[in-house]
């Protein structure tokens, strides 16, 4: 069935406390999806981001990050007061409304955190939720509580028997520790009560949830110092080998990740365990999931983990299809994004047809004059995903400007052409040179909307036809990522009503419920 959504961040939603959360504006952002005929909200990890405030580097694969727990909704149910508030109002003068300041933000969240705790009381809601997540809940909250301890360094950092989980060493931290890892056992549960409210939002709005998870979990995470036998790392528990992707025209030293690979080996041996709770516990969060770099599961890059290029890495094969299979038997027929960008191989390919899961294509890969480039509209099957871009991508506005002028003459050329199905006649026939930004944006949307794909997902900076400082991810870079907010009225009731009206004449409308 063809249906639509809009990618956009969860924390870069307007927000009165600095950036998006689960408060009362990601509720109205998903009325406001419904009124524009959208079915999806597709949004990135939700994970607690690691370095450089990035959710794919998250310090755990199943935690949530309690910078989206929200102030407003703490007031609400008596755990913070409006005093408790007021020195944000002081804070935020000095930050800019359109990014997110996360040096002066994180701080200052923490300490709500602490007050809030301290005034609430157990329930037998909490204690079930603990008892049903002990299974990682008690090792995460050990792990952060430690962290916290040590300034932040990372866990292979830490003395010897902590490093290595002796017994004796974790139970007498964890004495020391109590008060800090029950506060982070309330926060999980804080952060799962309040998203379900978000969560079931959506369901009554007739709205579904795309989550993403990355591949790799960081080195500096809870999975990764509590199960050190999945991913391949030397005795001394430094890694042995990272991630990445090799030199190409774009990184001539390639792309170091440097995230721990996974020992699959060992993987296999236990059936995938590890892999299916891990999604199991996010298909509890999310209606559908984007596996990020689904080419990792068919081969992955491996670099040597003392090298500081990706210069000397080598393709290693992965589980391919023992992976797919196991996650089909233990969970059933899960409903996936494959986000297969990049360096596709044939055997790739033949691992995603096999899985019968829709790739991703985006527009802004397509015009290089290539007939038969994947990413062009005429080339799709109805089995795929289309975007103009993504959360690593320019704004599409941005984007178009960015380019030569020659390449902007070719994509002016084919979307006047009529061999591009989301292009009117008359617009065809213009005989102005180039597009504007504006105008070239708003036509690839169209041309999106209206391509064969069976879902297609504009992020919404490309309704709001905003240039480059919209950007989320420069990927390669690691400052000035994960900080644009979306205006707090910019999503205007007549913008949702341009986007159902757009929406309902690509025939995708939201089914009435």
């Amino acid at each position: 069935m063809r249906a639509s959504g809009i990618l956009l961040p969860v924390f870069s939603l307007p927000s009165e406390f600095g950036i998006g959360d689960f408060s009362h504006t990601a509720k109205s952002f998903i009325e406001r999806l419904a009124a524009a005929g959208q079915q999806y909200w597709q949004i990135l990890p939700l994970a607690p981001a690691g370095g450089f405030n990035s959710p794919y580097q998250p310090l755990s694969c199943v935690a949530g990050d309690p910078v989206y727990i929200s102030p407003s909704v703490l007031l609400r149910k008596g755990l913070l007061t409006e005093e408790d508030l007021s020195a944000w109002t002081a804070l935020s003068t000095e930050m800019p409304a359109d990014k997110i300041c996360y040096e002066a933000l994180l701080p200052f969240r923490k300490e709500l955190l602490r007050k809030a705790f301290s005034r609430f009381e157990e329930t037998p809601a909490y204690r079930k939720y603990c008892r049903d997540n002990a299974d990682w809940l008690q090792d995460y909250a050990l792990f952060t509580a430690l962290r916290a301890h040590f300034g932040g360094i990372s866990w292979s950092d830490w003395p010897e028997e902590l490093r290595h989980r002796k017994p004796e060493a974790l139970a007498s931290w964890r004495e020391k520790l109590a008060e800090e890892i029950r506060l982070e056992l309330w926060i999980q549960y804080e952060f799962r009560c309040e998203w379900q409210e978000i969560l079931s939002c959506a369901h009554e709005n007739g709205v579904r949830i795309i989550g993403d998870i990355p591949i790799y979990a960081s080195f500096d995470s809870a999975e990764c110092w509590t199960h050190p036998e999945l991913f391949k790392l030397r005795k001394d528990l430094r890694p042995l080998a990272v991630s990445g992707c090799p030199p190409d025209d774009f990184a001539p030293e390639g792309q170091r990740w440097g995230n721990p690979l996974y020992n699959w080996r060992e993987h296999e041996r236990t059936g995938f365990r590890w892999w299916i709770e891990r999604l199991r516990r996010n298909f509890e969060l999310y209606d559908m999931i984007r596996l990020d770099h689904m080419r990792g599961f068919e081969s992955y890059y491996s670099i040597p983990a003392e090298d500081p290029t990706a210069m000397n890495g080598r393709w290693i094969k992965g589980p391919g299809m023992k992976f797919f299979k196991a996650v089909r038997e233990a969970l059933g027929d899960c409903r996936f994004i494959a986000e297969d960008l990049g360096l596709i191989t044939p055997e790739v390919r033949k691992l995603i047809k096999r899985t019968g899961l829709p790739g991703m294509k985006v527009l802004q890969f397509a015009f290089d004059g290539d007939p038969d480039n994947p990413y062009l509209p005429e080339n799709y099957t109805e089995n795929c995903v289309v975007y103009t871009g993504t959360h690593d991508n320019d704004t599409t506005r941005g984007w178009y400007k960015s380019l030569s002028e020659e390449a902007r003459q070719q994509i002016t050329r084919y979307l006047r052409s009529s061999r591009s199905p989301g292009i009117s006649e008359t617009q065809a026939s213009l005989r102005a040179p180039l597009f504007s930004g504006r105008s070239a944006c708003e036509l690839l949307v169209m041309l999106a909307m209206q391509s064969r794909a069976d879902l297609c997902i504009i992020p919404i900076q490309d309704y709001l036809l905003l240039d480059s400082e919209a950007r989320v991810n420069t990927p390669g870079t690691i400052s000035d990522n994960w900080e644009w907010r979306m205006a707090k009225d910019a999503f205007t009731p007549e913008l949702a009503e341009y986007i159902r009206r757009l929406t309902s004449s690509s025939g995708r409308m939201q089914p009435q419920i």
